[in-house]
């Protein structure tokens, strides 16, 4: 026996309720679109209180003052390959303070380190090494980076390196 509801309306057609439901998921689909693209330039909220931001870091360090900068890691070894010694405190001294320091008088870190790497002669070389910090803001990336490459070419040819280890991140945000 069949009983009709009030709620079903059995007079559409099998491809007529597809075209319905066909019509329903592309409804939806677009308003996910449309919301989740929204969704991407949403004005981050410090306090209840909506905060314009300025500049990209602005909307993921709101209030902070922070702006975008690139970190830049150099990676110098200090084994001199061709007469069996390192580069000396007083050698990496006096390079840091005639080559890198006038390039980047806002500051900069200095750690030490130990790494390893596979030569041009197929070798595992180990050695101590430097790792230099950079941070720079991202307006002035193309004279920093003439900078950075200026650095990594006089010390390979001042103490002999294959080379350099350059490593550059993704604009981050900086504050001071």
């Amino acid at each position: 026996m069949h009983t009709q509801t009030p709620f079903r309306n059995t007079s559409y057609s099998r491809s007529a309720v597809l075209g319905i439901i066909a019509m329903a998921v592309a409804i939806l689909i677009s308003g996910a679109i449309v919301g989740s693209a929204s969704g991407q330039g949403a004005t981050p909220v410090v306090d209840g209180t909506p905060v314009v931001a300025v500049n990209e870091c602005d909307a993921s360090s709101p209030g902070v003052g922070a702006e975008p900068w690139i970190r830049t890691e150099l990676y110098f070894g200090t084994t001199i390959p061709n007469d069996g010694g390192d580069v000396s405190d007083a050698e990496w001294n006096a390079f840091l303070d005639e080559e890198i320091t006038p390039r980047f008088p806002d500051g900069l870190t200095v750690l030490e380190g130990y790494g390893q790497f596979l030569n041009s002669r197929g070798v595992i070389a180990e050695e101590d090494s430097i790792v230099l910090i950079i941070f720079h803001p991202g307006e002035f990336v193309d004279e920093s980076s003439a900078s950075i490459e200026e650095i990594r070419d006089l010390y390979e040819v001042e103490f002999d390196q294959e080379s350099v280890l350059r490593v550059d991140s993704e604009p981050v945000c900086v504050s001071f």
